[in-house]
């Protein structure tokens, strides 16, 4: 094989295993949690939970977590971001998302504060990285919510949880939180139907019964 042929096929190798890099890079922070009916205290009192199930920190700088007509910026207060404390979600952890103020989850600090409401009716959320590149989606598949109860259905304002942070958005990997395993009260001191900052009911069900 002569030495320009080599070369350009190491050139090639080398683009596609950085190409395959960025797109497991860019496959990080997920959406895990939605309270899209906000919660016993306030329907106005919504939350979103990321979750990072790699083993290494993600930085969110210049991400944006969008949906209907409202864009969320992980780095700078604009648009519907009201108040940013952190960018970096530790290996393993949590990111929190508080509507309007801190008072929403009384017992667990929001990682930022945003304005915008969840239709109940459904919407789809886009999680963008720094490049504009979709890293992932929630309720993606229908227009109504997947999963989560507003008052009427029991547990009341329970939230929409990922099954599976390693799978992709789809019908099947959302469920709505048990009623059972909670975490965090609502700024009336109600237990939150929901695991915001610890991991989904819905996982550690999978987890305990995993051939179910």
């Amino acid at each position: 094989m002569c030495t320009k042929n080599l070369i350009a096929i190491l050139v090639t190798m080398a683009s596609l295993i950085l190409a395959t890099t960025s797109v497991a890079l860019s496959q990080t922070v997920i959406i895990n949690e939605i309270a899209w009916a906000g919660t016993e205290a306030s329907s106005s009192d919504e939350w979103i939970e990321l979750y990072n199930p790699t083993e290494e920190p993600v930085d969110l700088s210049g991400w944006t977590l969008a949906f209907g007509k409202w864009v969320i910026h992980f780095d700078t207060v604009g648009e519907a971001t009201l108040e940013t404390r952190r960018t970096t979600v530790a290996a393993h952890g949590f990111f929190l998302l508080e509507r309007t103020d801190d008072e929403t989850i009384l017992d667990i600090p929001a990682d930022l504060i945003y304005k915008g409401s969840l239709p109940n009716s459904g919407t789809t959320l886009y999680l963008l990285n720094q490049d504009g590149e979709e890293v992932d989606t929630a309720n993606a598949f229908q227009e109504e919510w997947i999963a989560g109860n507003a008052s009427q259905d029991e547990p009341i304002y329970a939230s929409m949880e990922r099954v599976d942070p390693t799978k992709a958005d789809s019908l099947s990997n959302w469920q709505t939180n048990d009623g059972i395993t909670h975490c965090g009260c609502d700024a009336a001191g109600n237990w939150i139907n929901g695991t915001p900052g610890t991991k989904n009911a819905a996982a550690l069900d999978t987890e305990a019964n995993p051939g179910s």
